[in-house]
Formats: C-alpha cells, sequence, structure tokens
C-alpha cells in the first residue's frame, strides 16, 4: 500500500483511513502538535519550561518542541525532572532524561522531593503519612505536589508557559472519569488553565494525538524512554476507563476525537468562577487559605519556608 506522497506505506491511520509512509507520519504528528499551540505561542522571545518524567509522552514533546523552536529567534526551552525519591525506578528515569537532554543541547533542572517537602515519596508510604492525610493512593499525592513544584519552578525560571506530556488518551480518560463521577468542578478546571499572578499557562502539545501515536512516533525517532511503570501505580479506576475507551476507539475509530470535541463544546456552556486566594504559608494561589501542599506538609509537622516563591 502507498503513502499519498507515493512512498510505501507503513501505518494505517485507522480513524482517518489513510496509509501513511513514515515522513508523512512525522509531519502528520508536529503538524497537530503546532495547531494545539498556534501562533501566539510559537514566536519570538519566549521561554517554555517542559515538564519531563523520561517517559515516552514527556520526551517526544519535548522533541516536537525542539522542532518546532530551533528555528524561532529568542526562543527558550527549558527542562524540569521532579524526583520522587522512589528507589530503583526514579534513577532509571532521570538517566534517560539526562541522555535525551544533553543529545539535544536542552537545558535541565533537577528538582527533588526530598529537597523541597523535606521527604522522598519512599519514606512519606514508609512512614504512612498517607493515611493520616486521608488518601487513598500514592498517585493522588505524588500528582499534585509535582505540578505544584512544576509551577514553582518554571515561575522561578521566568517561563512564559509550562509544557505538559498529556495525549489524547489522557485527555479522554479524564473527561469521562470526571462525567461518571458527577464532578463538574474537575470538569471545568481541567479544561481551563489558571492564568494570572502565581501561574504559568500550561500547554499540551499533544492533545490532538493518540497514545499509541506517541509511542510509534518515539520507536521511528529512536527516542530512548523509560518502559517500566511506577511501582506504586496499580489498576487503577483510569486503568480501566483506558481499556474502555479503547473498545470504542476499535469499534468506532476516532471516537477519542468526539470524546475530545464534544468536551470543549461543553466548556462553552460552563461558567464556573471560582475565587483565588494566597496560600498563607507560601503565597502559591490556592481556593482556601493553606494550598494542599502546605495544608499536607502542615500534618507532617514541618512548615515549608524553604519553599516559598519568589515575590
Amino acid at each position: 500500500m502507498l503513502c499519498s506522497c507515493g512512498n510505501e506505506a507503513f501505518y494505517y491511520q485507522k480513524y482517518s483511513n489513510r496509509h501513511l509512509c513514515k515522513d508523512c507520519f512525522k509531519k502528520d504528528i508536529e503538524r497537530r502538535a503546532k495547531k494545539v499551540l498556534g501562533k501566539d505561542i510559537i514566536r519570538n522571545n519566549v521561554k517554555i519550561g517542559i515538564g519531563v518524567s523520561g517517559g515516552k509522552d514527556s520526551l517526544v514533546m519535548a522533541y516536537i518542541l525542539k522542532k518546532l523552536f530551533e528555528n524561532i529567534p529568542n526562543s527558550k526551552l527549558i527542562c524540569f525532572f521532579v524526583d520522587e525519591g522512589i528507589k530503583g525506578f526514579r534513577e532509571k528515569a532521570k538517566e534517560y532524561v539526562k541522555e535525551f537532554c544533553e543529545e539535544h543541547n536542552l537545558d535541565l533542572k533537577i528538582i527533588k522531593f526530598e529537597d523541597e517537602i523535606g521527604y522522598t515519596l519512599d519514606e512519606i508510604i514508609k512512614n504512612n503519612y498517607l493515611s493520616k492525610l486521608n488518601i487513598g493512593k500514592p498517585c493522588s499525592f505524588c500528582g499534585v505536589v509535582r505540578r505544584y513544584l512544576l509551577n514553582k519552578y518554571a515561575l522561578k525560571e521566568g517561563c512564559d508557559y509550562l509544557a505538559i506530556g498529556h495525549n489524547l488518551d489522557d485527555f479522554c480518560q479524564t473527561i469521562l472519569m470526571n462525567y461518571i463521577e458527577g464532578n463538574i468542578k474537575n470538569i471545568v478546571q481541567f479544561g481551563k488553565e489558571f492564568e494570572g499572578e502565581g501561574f504559568v499557562k500550561r500547554i499540551k502539545p499533544l492533545k490532538l494525538i493518540p497514545e499509541d501515536e506517541v509511542r510509534l512516533y518515539a520507536e521511528i525517532n529512536n527516542i530512548r524512554y523509560q518502559r517500566e511503570p511506577c511501582p506504586y501505580s496499580s489498576l487503577s479506576y483510569r486503568h480501566r476507563m483506558k481499556k474502555i475507551i479503547e473498545i470504542l476507539e476499535k469499534e468506532k475509530p476516532g471516537v477519542k476525537f468526539s470524546i475530545l470535541r464534544g468536551y470543549e463544546k461543553l466548556l462553552k456552556y460552563l461558567n464556573v468562577k471560582e475565587e483565588i486566594r494566597r496560600c498563607k504559608i507560601c503565597g502559591f494561589p490556592c481556593s482556601g487559605n493553606l494550598c494542599k501542599v502546605c495544608s499536607w506538609l502542615r500534618c507532617f509537622k514541618t512548615y515549608p519556608n524553604h519553599i516559598k516563591h519568589s515575590k
């Protein structure tokens, strides 16, 4: 089978009914990332922070951003890697990230849980701190702290945007999970990023790219990444939702895009405003008197004077 350009096809894209050669496949992925970003972001004099974990999504995102900005005057990319302190797992991820950043001449900042909150994730779990906070799974704690620290350092480095490697599948899973649970607040917050003082606007270049195509893009561009799952992850609700969406996509190719389009239409009719305050301890924008991270650290009997935001 031939690609529309005349070269031999290597991939059949079911939802578009197209056969693509490697070059056209790569161009298609990069075109969609460029479409998400738009001219307001791909411009002169912009600084973008990139959250990298060592997995396929974040490294593919960094690779594409490097290509899109390599000829843009006065543009700057800086990678942020959060080391949660998971022995035997995070060291491997860190090596993949270091190797990638060195190969592509990208600046890298390593942020450690231990330095920022006083504990590694291993120590937090070992000391049974999560149960004291009424947190059922490590992912719930880790995700909030990671987002907090990425925003903190993107702000500190003067970034205009913070790039996060959420792909199309991630979007669909989150949308349906929140909808089924009736969590309207999370549905709105997921789609509408906070802006203003204290927040670095987040961008998601892989928003229109399915997970299997992110993986394929990594393989044909020889991007090495960590394949092992986090030892604290489990067969969660998200994992089950992923399987459901895969079944739907198999029966009706393109349903993932339909879920996303429907969600974006719905957002236009939702106008939920939330008062933004300042955390009394660290100054981070939040909805109450304390941000989640500081309220948790307070329970640890540790006040985070060392994570105050720059004024």
